[in-house]
């Protein structure tokens, strides 16, 4: 499956990662897995599937505000901050427990999507979130997981 192949080059691409928001940026696989999981399950809305859909095409994408091929790992981080603030959304907008239901990381979800979503301004520069969710249609980010 393309999802597993892609899954292992996004673990190999950031496993050795340990510079500024190492925590955020080793979580890239797991919730590559989770969006990925909520787009095939049916309890989840078109609306919300296109907002996870758009957050990770931008995640996908070669074109973004810092491309991974010219910062190493730590040009994942404004993709996290896309699929965090999308994540985010659909926890607030959605059962909880289906979307924990799909989360393949060890690490608590709710707790780590409240202080991924906090730290997204200091990642990618103050502003820069709104803009580029805008840019997707999805505008601010929520401010909190229900």
């Amino acid at each position: 499956m393309a999802n597993d192949e892609f899954y292992r080059q996004l673990r190999d691409r950031v496993s050795s990662y340990s510079g500024p928001y190492a925590e955020y940026v080793l979580l890239l696989p797991d919730l590559f897995v989770l969006l990925s999981r909520l787009m095939l399950d049916s309890r989840i809305g078109s609306r919300h599937k296109a907002m996870l859909g758009g957050a990770l095409a931008y995640f996908v994408s070669p074109i973004d505000l810092l491309p991974e091929r010219t910062f190493g790992p730590i040009g994942y981080l404004d993709d996290l901050a896309i699929l965090v603030a999308a994540l985010n959304r659909v926890l607030n907008e959605v059962d909880p427990q289906i979307v924990v239901g799909h989360w393949p990381g060890k690490a608590d979800l709710l707790s780590t999507v409240r202080r991924s979503v906090e730290q997204a301004d200091q990642m990618i520069g103050k502003g820069r979130l709104d803009s580029i969710l805008e840019g997707l249609g999805m505008r601010g980010p929520a401010q909190g997981p229900a």
